[in-house]
């Protein structure tokens, strides 16, 4: 028999309607990303990072962190995210007012996003194989919200490791995980530690 949520004592969270526990945090991450390239040079944004870092360049990767939450943006206007169909090979790669610029408009179309429901329907595009046909899943916009925040500070974790090899000074806790964060603060219970610094 399995045991019931209060059986083994789990917090049930608060009931939340809207989206801002994720589009603040969303937002929040992607000026950290912005005052990160204001402390770039054109050349370490575009440099190739070598073998370690799979030749990609910080530019690539900002790119690449915009098509998602540009497709996330778009997607809830049109009903379809499609996070496989991106905008390879632009600007945004090479040229760090064109990055900020996106940037600063995406901040703001995420911020707008706060005060919808969390769990309106939205339909997700997947492409799971490199035949090129797709399928559509069922998904809310709060998970995709999730997900989007997630594969940034993911892609941030690898800016952070380029911008390091590169010489540049990156703030402490950039490219962490919020549950990483908080397990070197302290917080969350059992089995967290102070993070000796």
């Amino acid at each position: 028999m399995i045991a019931s949520p209060t059986a083994i004592n789990v917090k049930t969270p608060a009931p939340w309607t809207d989206c801002l526990a994720l589009a603040a945090p969303l937002a929040q991450i992607m000026r950290e990303l912005r005052e990160l390239l204001g402390s770039l040079s054109s050349d370490q944004y575009s440099a190739r990072a070598g073998d370690l870092f799979a030749n990609s360049t910080i530019g690539g990767h900002v790119r690449h962190c915009l098509d998602h939450a540009r497709a996330l943006v778009d997607g809830w206007r049109t009903g379809i995210v499609d996070y496989d169909h991106r905008a390879r090979g632009t600007n945004i790669e090479t040229d760090l007012a064109a990055a900020d610029a996106e940037l600063n408009r995406l901040i703001a179309s995420v911020e707008r996003l706060a005060k919808l429901d969390a769990d309106d329907s939205i339909g997700v595009s997947v492409m799971p194989t490199r035949d090129g046909l797709s399928i559509t899943l069922s998904s809310t916009l709060a998970r995709e919200m999730a997900f989007v925040l997630s594969h940034t500070i993911h892609h941030n974790a690898t800016i952070r490791g380029i911008a390091l090899s590169l010489g540049s000074a990156v703030p402490a806790s950039f490219g962490y995980a919020p549950s990483t964060l908080a397990h070197q603060d302290g917080v969350g219970g059992a089995g967290s530690t102070r993070c000796a610094r």
